[in-house]
């Protein structure tokens, strides 16, 4: 009797662990994973949805000329900024880069808040940076774009400042109000020709968007 009883309860023991699996097997998942992991320990990324958009998350949005964003202090306002974020800059470079920002951005009548915030964006005000896809300097010019724009060293602060704030010009002469300013950005990154053909830019472009604009409201 007893050992018919110790039976009965293996089996009931099998069988359930049994019906666990296979009860558990092609299961689908229950949401969509917004989010990956680019190593262990990192932060979490962000990945890009497909969804698109046409306007940001920032209060105070910068003008697109000279004016909108230049002051007085604006220049020592950019050199502490750099010394805070990106304190191996030394501060010669600081100087020189806040000086050319507001030179060719007067020049070329665009915001300098917005051509520092792209710059930071884009370097952290490294002039020596190098993408992987081959693009240089401050404000990230690929060779082909700089050569297009009167750079022959991308290396070069006053020359990557020029290029940089020449090439922003010239995407905000293909974007209208009220959305110059976010639409050249956008461009900066996907390429001006598909974002003007969609009229909109990418979830990971709204963020570069928003971080470029975040910067240029802190100085």
């Amino acid at each position: 009797m007893d050992g018919t009883v110790t039976t009965v309860i293996i089996l009931i023991f099998v069988f359930s662990i049994i019906g666990g699996v296979t009860g558990k097997k092609g299961t689908a998942p229950t949401r969509i994973r917004q989010y990956q992991t680019e190593a262990p320990g990192s932060l979490p990324v962000e990945v890009d949805t497909g969804q698109l958009y046409s306007t940001v998350n920032v209060t105070n949005l910068p003008g697109a000329g000279f004016t909108a964003g230049y002051t007085a202090n604006l220049v020592e306002s950019m050199k502490t900024f750099i010394k805070g974020y990106a304190p191996k800059v030394e501060p010669w470079e600081a100087q020189q880069i806040s000086n050319n920002i507001i030179t060719y951005s007067q020049k070329y009548d665009v915001n300098p808040k917005v051509v520092f915030g792209l710059i930071a964006r884009e370097s952290r005000f490294n002039r020596f940076a190098v993408s992987s896809s081959g693009a240089q300097g401050l404000g990230q010019l690929l060779p082909s774009t700089a050569a297009g724009l009167g750079v022959t060293d991308g290396f070069d602060i006053e020359q990557n400042v020029m290029g940089t704030s020449r090439y922003v010009r010239s995407l905000m002469d293909r974007f209208p109000e009220p959305n110059k300013v976010t639409f050249s950005l956008a461009g900066y990154l996907e390429g001006p020709n598909i974002v003007k053909k969609r009229g909109s830019f990418k979830s990971h472009t709204k963020s570069y968007i928003e971080d470029i604009l975040k910067i240029s409201n802190r100085i």
